[in-house]
């Protein structure tokens, strides 16, 4: 097949496969970004000299089904095209003329751009597109949105989708491996994704994805034979065995960017067909503080604070809890950072050590798996401590460990697996079951003084607008139980560059905490309902002195604050109550 006849191929298939797309998407049987993966694969394919249609990728994927295909590809009406991808023009035009992509729609491209254009440069953005567009239309914004935009992701010289075309049109050496894993891992941190999975598989499966505020995005497709060199460079950096590919390995890789460093913890595990890796994204500057952690919550940063405030070794312990990903790691170390770490003694066993923290003595977890706990409880105690934080409870050795500490005199700070507060005590006590439970409850009754559920919701983007209709958001609130004051500062989401029109960007936490009070007066029937076993877990946050702030509470403040949407707080609510 000649260049024109491939060319005219795909064009033809690309036209055909955003019509069945679109009819998809509207039907509600494919997402926009499974989509978009299978026309990237389609074009992969047909870059290596086969031809399937989108329907037959979306099969293949199972991504729907032949019948929900069936049932929609013939009410497609064919009018307008609609664009599914995050950019479809030429990087090289919107440099030149500072604009950015938004979407085509009925032969309308909508663009935003920083400087009015002339006629005779919208004819040229339009003639560039990749997608047909009769029409150009404008939305004015400002130099530093483009700007931004384009320097952290439309960077032709420093991207890795720029070292990427490099590779596939000449021969890979270590020089080009580097700069080209330097680059991806570069343009993850400038995408804020927390996490970065790599997939050895065949062609056209070995994908580079990103997770970015708890979402998984299939971000680059890569040819076989350029990941499997990936692969090996980043598992030798990583100071792992490249040449084994049957057994999990685990290491860790670092990068300087714009002056400081940055790690990535390296995890692979063999999968059928190839070799998967996750990169956990460690950059310091993403720590957030107390403030950032609890917006509009004075009462919870106040709380905090008064616990960072050591007079004294009288002991204590304060659990976060949570589902994996709800930044428990993160909490504990926002408050860590309130500790006068450079005049208390602060050890913290992890596992791995995530943030190397300055005036903290970080120990390694690993480093003390063969030793029993009584070892550890003494090697521990003899390095004076004043404040514990103990990143993770998997086990009773170590739930024994954390309430030791905590009797002995210590403040005890960890985390541990559960759904919510009363899980939280459940899970400890699954620790301790057997002869040592009825001491392990005694000790948690009178040492626990916090426990912190969270679970973490899409943060809104500081383009979203006022609620248009507050009188009806309230009437929902009121109905799914989600306070929310008349004066409350609602908003709506909308949608720009800088949150790729999704209209949220970041995450916040969604928490119930328990705050069992410290005066004896309370503390004496507090305690003697907690010896008395899970059971009793439920009835211990309705006693007196107890403060309860429950999870609908907290959506409701940050709804009132602005910080989150009322269909966010909603829909949590309905997840975790209805």
């Amino acid at each position: 097949m000649s260049n024109i006849e491939t060319a005219k191929k795909m064009h033809s298939g690309h036209d055909e496969s955003l019509a069945t797309g679109r009819a998809l998407i509207e039907a509600g049987f494919v997402t926009k970004a499974q989509l978009e993966i299978c026309l990237r694969q389609q074009r992969a394919y047909l870059e290596s000299g086969r031809a399937y249609f989108i329907e037959q990728i979306l099969v293949m994927n199972r991504f729907c089904s032949k019948a929900q295909i069936s049932s929609v590809i013939d009410q497609d009406s064919a009018g307008g095209q609609s664009s599914l991808f995050q950019l479809f023009l030429p990087v090289q035009i919107c440099k030149r003329y500072l604009v950015f992509p938004l979407r085509v729609n009925n032969g309308v491209m909508e663009i935003k751009s920083a400087r009015p254009l002339t006629p005779k440069q919208i004819e040229v953005i339009r003639a560039s597109s990749y997608v047909p567009a009769a029409e150009v239309k404008v939305i004015p914004t400002d130099l530093a949105e483009i700007t931004s935009i384009l320097s952290g992701v439309l960077n032709t010289e420093h991207t890795f989708e720029a070292m990427l075309d490099r590779m596939k049109l000449s021969e890979i050496n270590g020089v080009m491996l580097r700069q080209a894993i330097h680059s991806m891992l570069v343009d993850a941190v400038n995408m804020r994704a927390s996490d970065i999975h790599i997939d050895k598989q065949p062609d056209p499966k070995a994908w580079i994805s990103h997770r970015i505020d708890g979402r998984i995005i299939q971000s680059h497709l890569i040819p076989a034979r350029i990941m499997a060199a990936i692969f090996t460079k980043i598992k030798t950096e990583a100071g792992m065995d490249a040449s084994d590919d049957r057994r999990s390995q685990d290491g860790r890789v670092s990068i300087e960017n714009h002056g400081r460093q940055i790690d990535f913890r390296v995890a692979t595990q063999p999968v059928v067909g190839g070799e998967t890796m996750t990169l956990r994204v460690l950059d310091p500057e993403s720590l957030l503080g107390l403030d950032a952690l609890f917006p509009n919550q004075p009462d919870m940063t106040e709380m905090f604070r008064k616990i960072a405030t050591v007079n004294g070794k009288r002991g204590g312990l304060v659990i976060f809890s949570g589902p994996t990903g709800s930044g428990k790691t993160t909490s504990l170390y926002a408050l860590s950072q309130q500790f006068p770490r450079d005049a208390i003694n602060i050890i913290t066993v992890e596992d791995p050590v995530e943030y190397v923290v300055s005036f903290m003595r970080q120990i390694q977890l690993n480093q003390l798996l063969n030793e029993q706990s009584m070892d550890v409880e003494r090697s521990m105690l003899r390095q004076d401590p004043d404040v514990i934080i103990l990143g993770e409870i998997r086990d009773a050795d170590t739930m024994g460990a954390a309430l030791q500490f905590a009797q002995s005199g210590h403040l005890v700070l960890a985390s541990i697996h559960a759904d919510n507060v009363v899980q939280t005590f459940q899970r400890v006590m699954s620790f301790v079951e057997g002869e040592s439970s009825s001491k392990a409850l005694s000790m948690l009754a009178n040492t626990l003084r916090v426990v912190v559920n969270q679970k973490l919701v899409p943060r809104l983007c500081s383009c979203a607008e006022p609620h248009s209709d507050v009188e009806a958001a309230l009437s929902v609130a009121r109905a799914s139980i989600v306070p929310i004051s008349l004066g409350a500062n609602l908003k709506r989401k909308k949608g720009c560059l800088r949150c790729r029109d999704t209209g949220y960007y970041g995450r916040a936490a969604a928490h119930e905490t328990m705050v069992i009070p410290i005066d004896e007066n309370y503390r004496r029937d507090i305690a003697k309902k907690i010896s008395e076993g899970s059971s009793s877990f439920a009835d211990v946050q309705d006693m007196q002195g107890v403060t309860l702030k429950r999870r609908q509470d907290t959506l409701g403040r940050l709804a009132e604050a602005g910080v989150i949407d009322l269909d966010t707080a909603v829909r949590q609510v309905n997840e975790e109550f209805i």
